[in-house]
């Protein structure tokens, strides 16, 4: 008569959710620099699926700080790159990695329809406006300028 054991996995393997940091980097996402939109997109949705939880253990706390930390870097560089060539441009992408609507730019800027504007270039930004968003934000006025 086989007698079944019971045995216990930890909450993190249960949602998927690999528990060591070898598994973390060969299933999910291999830790390296961030090059393109498509290595960007895929680290950050790895990020959202990790962020807030509860039930992390050391390896997987270590391995969303660290791609965490590589996210950043690319943001950095995409930021000083966009913001050369097209201070909208960098507001889009800022727009755009935060999820956000021309909707809530223009409630950061104080008029809902605003922000569709300035974002379609028919409204320019105005000093105020590039206050209020290097505050929003957390970056330099002089990307908007």
């Amino acid at each position: 008569m086989k007698t079944s054991r019971k045995t216990t996995v930890p909450k993190s393997k249960q949602h998927g959710i690999p528990a060591d940091w070898k598994n973390l980097v060969t299933k999910l996402y291999l830790l390296r620099p961030i090059h393109n939109r498509g290595d960007y997109n895929r680290a950050v949705g790895i990020v959202d699926m990790l962020a807030g939880r509860t039930d992390l253990n050391r390896d997987q706390a270590d391995y969303l700080e660290s791609l965490s930390t590589l996210i950043e870097a690319y943001e950095e560089k995409e930021l000083r790159i966009r913001s050369r060539r097209n201070p909208i441009g960098t507001l889009k992408f800022l727009v755009e990695s935060n999820g956000m609507t021309g909707s809530d730019l223009g409630h950061i800027l104080g008029h809902r329809q605003l922000g569709a504007k300035i974002l379609d270039g028919k409204r320019q930004l105005s000093k105020a406006h590039i206050r209020k968003l290097a505050d929003y934000f957390r970056v330099e006025a002089g990307l908007f300028v």
